[in-house]
């Protein structure tokens, strides 16, 4: 079976996938959301490309996770 490939060029093996699906799982548990909703796919893909982009141990996805979560949630509060 091939690899599933995101939005770069660059595959993601089984491993791969198994680190970002339980990066991906645990902040769809923090902040409560359904994992096919449309925030939850948003913040996936950021998952994704911070993987590709070198990030490739779970703590610090999830910390990376997190920071672009509260990034964007700061940015919707009124001031």
């Amino acid at each position: 079976m091939r690899p599933l490939r995101a939005s770069s060029s660059t595959p993601l093996g089984p491993e791969d996938l198994k680190t970002l699906q339980r990066v991906y799982d645990r902040l769809c548990d923090e902040y409560g959301w359904s994992r096919k909703s449309a925030q939850a796919q948003r913040y996936g893909r950021m998952l994704i490309e911070e993987y590709q982009a070198g990030t490739r141990d779970a703590f610090l996805l999830l910390v990376a996770g997190r920071s672009h979560v509260d990034r964007s949630l700061d940015q919707r509060r009124p001031a």
